[in-house]
């Protein structure tokens, strides 16, 4: 989640991010990448979680690549202003993380 933040706070208004490999299309190559495909979802889903906390539309996805766009006026999204507080690390050490 923190990554994500990072880049929402220096992607441009309008502008894209993509993802191209795992977890991405996990369905099709969760034996190849040697990973369990819950695992795979799961990681897909926090992913998509976090980009709609951020407010980032899904615009594409085709193989191993997936495709978000952040939204030009995000200042107005519901979602992000009521999650201002959101906290994505439940852990209070950062030892343990």
């Amino acid at each position: 989640g923190t990554y994500l933040m990072e880049v929402d706070r220096v992607l441009r208004p309008g502008g894209y991010w993509v993802l191209s490999g795992p977890p991405i299309n996990w369905r099709v190559n969760y034996q190849a990448w040697q990973r369990p495909k819950e695992e795979l979802e799961e990681e897909q889903r926090k992913i998509e979680e976090i980009a709609e906390l951020l407010c980032w539309e899904k615009t594409h996805e085709k193989g191993e690549i997936a495709i978000w766009r952040k939204k030009i006026n995000s200042d107005s999204c519901k979602t992000k202003q009521s999650n201002r507080q959101t906290y994505v690390c439940q852990n209070d050490s950062p030892d343990d993380v």
